[in-house]
């Protein structure tokens, strides 16, 4: 029999002394529960592993390999373990019929990561300890059942503390609730924090939340994110074109990235089109960097009317700070104001905004600004 695991294999020859003889029929039967969709799981809640010894794990039954991993990561979680899933075996018709979930501190890291002489970061903290806590399981053909075929409980590094439980990494999890939570309370200005505070104090204590702090965060940024690429970079879009088919003189150009998404983006209405052509001798190259919640940079092209005041001629928002983006914003501009050159660009001393400058305007004075 050939038994697969990741990208080991290795060969058994006699099946009954890996499986041994089926177990009892007076077996356990354990129909488990799924954890708590609300994803804030009471430890007091798992009494049905509490206290089970290596031999009364050798007599569960589990309808499914899934049902069994449960079993496990809920037998982890009260006692203070992570847990992951192994190599499994297969028949001769390719049917998983053996599978082996691990403790999480299971095996070594490779030496190859320590050997190597081209690494520049220092190594990760050591988080395996080769612990051979483990549950084995094998799918018993005559009951069409998974039973356990050996299980290991001892532990070579100490368990984690049940107040702390939920930072393993296998154990934490945001819920549909606490999503819908999140994006309701966040739609209102709340911040984040004031957010997870709030929901730590129903809860009865962060521990019981399901996830950390930085799970939360990383949610709302996500969301956040498929917002500006679903949503909010259309309805610009649309926006600006509305204004430009009131005003005729208004201009918006964009490009996109090539998934699809808002790379570069320039407008400028009528009025800025015309201050332009009568004030655009000196033109100030101004980037705001990142200010925006979109961490895009925003270019204000701007300069002085016959008042000393300033005036804008227009805007742009880059996707990254390059000489292409640069480039293609000065480009857009220079278009839209009918090739009009400045003889004079104001402008910071970035090296990428300098080199786009002298390929626009290559005949503008370049001056830093103050």
């Amino acid at each position: 029999m050939e038994y697969t695991g990741h990208s080991k294999k290795f060969c058994i020859e006699d099946e009954s002394e890996c499986f041994g003889e089926v177990v009892s029929s007076d077996a356990d039967e354990f129909d488990v529960e799924q954890l708590d969709p609300s994803g804030q799981d009471d430890l007091s809640n798992y009494g049905d592993v509490f206290g089970l010894t290596a031999a009364k794990i050798e007599n569960k039954v589990f309808r499914t390999e899934e049902r069994a991993y449960e079993f496990y990561m809920r037998f982890g979680k009260c006692h203070g373990f992570g847990v992951r899933k192994g190599d499994y075996g297969k028949d001769d018709d390719r049917n998983v019929i053996r599978r082996r979930f691990f403790c999480n501190r299971a095996g070594l890291r490779d030496e190859k990561h320590y050997n190597r002489l081209d690494r520049k970061r220092c190594h990760k903290p050591e988080t395996r300890t080769n612990c051979q806590a483990k549950l084995s399981i094998y799918l018993d053909k005559e009951s069409s059942n998974w039973k356990v075929w050996k299980v290991i409980l001892e532990h070579n590094h100490e368990l984690v503390a049940r107040c702390m439980v939920h930072l393993i990494p296998k154990f934490r999890r945001v819920s549909g609730a606490a999503k819908d939570q999140l994006d309701g309370m966040q739609s209102y200005g709340l911040p984040t924090s004031k957010i997870l505070g709030y929901m730590a104090g129903i809860a009865g204590g962060y521990s019981l939340l399901g996830f950390t702090k930085k799970d939360a965060y990383n949610y709302l940024d996500r969301t956040k994110r498929a917002r500006i690429a679903d949503g909010d970079a259309n309805s610009a879009i649309v926006y600006l074109e509305g204004k430009a088919s009131v005003d005729p003189m208004a201009m918006v150009r964009y490009n996109l990235t090539k998934e699809g998404m808002l790379a570069n983006l320039f407008w400028a209405d009528g009025m800025s089109r015309v201050d332009y052509q009568h004030f655009g001798d000196v033109l100030a190259f101004d980037l705001t960097y990142k200010k925006n919640k979109y961490r895009r940079p925003l270019v204000i092209f701007s300069g002085a009317n016959n008042h000393k005041q300033t005036t804008i001629f227009g805007f742009g928002l880059v996707l990254d700070e390059t000489i292409a983006s640069y480039k293609w914003m000065l480009e857009n501009l220079l278009e839209v104001m009918c090739n009009k050159f400045p003889s004079v660009v104001v402008i910071d001393g970035d090296d990428a905004i300098i080199a786009a400058v002298t390929e626009v305007f290559p005949s503008a004075t370049h001056r830093l600004c103050a």
